[in-house]
């Protein structure tokens, strides 16, 4: 299913509340969790969407393509990224920009033939053109022979001669010239080179490979100040192969700088965090809302570390990168709040609850600092209840209103709506069915925008008080002054007797107060004790 909104911000912009301070303490210790998985995930991350890694093959024998190679610092295991496509658009793999060290770009071109081939490729190097302008990895000098530059090599490591390599430089874009030339600029570094071009002959059934040094941890990237989105690089291929017939092609390999943050069997037990959307910005529910929500365990998910394609039927990844997604199916949070007056968002119908929403890690290049992973979800307060009076008589014939504070709807953009109390109904109300003056229990509830799909079902519990229309109330005096072989600190109201002439009598509604003048004061009486409540 593809899913085109998201339904959050990232956490990190919330303000650090206690509550949230409280909820950081109880995840994992995140810098341990990472540590753990940058040894036990790959450093590069392939998308399984795209298939096996396979050189291009749509030239008659000639086949080619570009790709990623690097060493988990961790596991000191190599990976190695699929390769590059004809107009490749899908993210094909991530590279984990923590643990990645001798990181490079290839370039492999195989002939299957029996004839030799003459080629022409240009590799350009990995950029992301942003607003702001172009952002470039670049070489590392460190890496490359001082002398020869760059070399195509066999499948062993062997240099093979016949290759005649010239490189385009940040100022000279367009020009290529060969590292003798390269040399005798007094401005020129290898962390300037743009492009790379080759041009040799590929001999029959053989298989050559350039290799690109770019610089790792950091890495180093110029125009940084340019990176602020979650963007792709791509390492792009032109190629004329078989010159005598001119036949060319090219391709591109896709790929985002990334890291592990996050692996759900860890976090099962860790709470989806309740967060009002306001004007003013994402807000914390109090802890009793908290309270409500289910763990991570307990709702269905599925992360998407490439793009939107999801499924909750089939096996995914348990592992989110930065910069992936985390989603998570709605209904199973609305059953545990809406029985509170609470909903989660609708989907653009209103008349359904959105599927599933998505929790994104924003990605960022510039902070390798740790960051905590705690999954929110927005839900809307759409039915507060208030406790009412109701007189017996009147049980069998009343309507929800004196117990609704408030009551809303949700508009396809998930914004509250005004709801009249009149498209409210009771739910539940058998306690009333036999009740006597006394505290009870109703259930006041609505079909959310008048759907009437169970999920939809907005309830709250409300209390009502039931009296009797009319109440008489007597207040009775007891004399306790002529009472034998008793101090005063002894006497108790039992041994008293009652003064019959001095009784108040007072009848009213059952939900009036009632107000009275104490007997006794003006004779010389004294109140000793009363009732409880009196």
């Amino acid at each position: 299913m593809k899913l085109g909104e998201k339904s959050a911000s990232s956490v990190a912009s919330l303000n650090r509340t206690p509550l949230l301070g409280k909820m950081l303490k109880a995840v994992p210790n995140f810098a341990a969790q990472q540590q753990k998985l940058n040894g036990q995930e790959p450093v590069i991350k392939n998308n399984p969407a795209l298939g096996e890694y396979q050189l291009i093959d749509d030239l008659g024998g000639l086949m080619h393509g570009t790709y990623l190679q690097a060493t988990n610092s961790e596991s000191q295991d190599k990976d190695r990224s699929l390769v590059s496509r004809n107009s490749m658009s899908e993210t094909a793999s991530l590279v984990n920009y923590r643990a990645a060290a001798d990181f490079s770009g290839y370039g492999h071109l195989k002939n299957n033939t029996e004839t030799t081939k003459s080629v022409e490729v240009v590799y350009t190097l990995p950029t992301f053109e942003g607003k702001q302008g172009t952002v470039q990895i670049v070489l590392d000098g460190a890496r490359i022979n001082e002398f020869d530059g760059l070399e195509y090599k066999d499948e062993k490591g062997n240099v093979i001669p016949g290759f005649d390599i010239t490189y385009s430089c940040q100022g000279h874009e367009g020009e290529y010239s060969a590292i003798d030339t390269l040399k005798q600029r007094d401005d020129f570094s290898w962390e300037k080179v743009t492009a790379v071009m080759v041009f040799g002959s590929l001999l029959p059934n053989s298989s050559y490979r350039v290799e690109f040094p770019f610089k790792t941890f950091p890495f180093k990237i110029t125009n940084l100040e340019n990176i602020n989105t979650q963007e792709q690089f791509n390492l792009n291929e032109y190629a004329f192969y078989d010159l005598t017939v001119n036949k060319h092609t090219t391709s591109q390999l896709n790929f985002r700088l990334s890291t592990p943050v996050f692996v759900h069997d860890a976090y099962q037990n860790i709470p989806f965090m309740a967060l009002s959307r306001t004007e003013d910005g994402d807000e914390v529910f109090p802890e009793d809302v908290q309270a409500m929500m289910p763990t991570l365990g307990e709702v269905p998910y599925a992360i998407s570390n490439f793009n939107d394609e999801i499924s909750f039927e089939t096996d995914g990844d348990n592992v989110m990168w930065q910069g992936g997604q985390y989603f998570f199916k709605l209904a199973a949070i609305q059953g545990a709040i809406q029985e509170k007056g609470f909903s989660v968002n609708v989907d653009k119908t209103g008349r359904k609850l959105m599927e599933a929403s998505a929790f994104m890690v924003q990605p960022t290049y510039l902070d390798f600092e740790s960051f905590d992973f705690i999954p929110y979800v927005v839900i809307h307060q759409l039915l507060i209840t208030k406790s009412f009076t109701l007189k017996a008589e009147a049980k069998d014939d009343w309507n929800s209103f004196g117990g609704i504070e408030k009551v809303c709807g949700l508009s396809a953009t998930n914004e509250e709506l005004p709801v009249s109390p009149e498209q409210t109904f009771i739910v539940d109300d058998s306690e009333l069915v036999d009740a006597t003056p006394g505290d009870y229990n109703v259930i006041i509830g609505y079909f959310l925008n008048g759907s009437e799909d169970n999920d939809m079902l907005i309830t709250s519990l409300a209390k009502v008080r039931m009296v009797e229309n009319k109440q008489t109330i007597n207040v009775y005096y007891v004399d306790l002054v002529n009472i034998p072989d008793k101090t005063k600190d002894d006497l108790q109201p039992s041994g008293g007797k009652i003064l019959e002439n001095q009784t108040q009598t007072f009848t009213g509604q059952g939900d009036e107060d009632y107000h009275n003048e104490l007997w006794g004061e003006e004779n010389g009486f004294e109140i000793y004790e009363y009732d409880q409540g009196a």
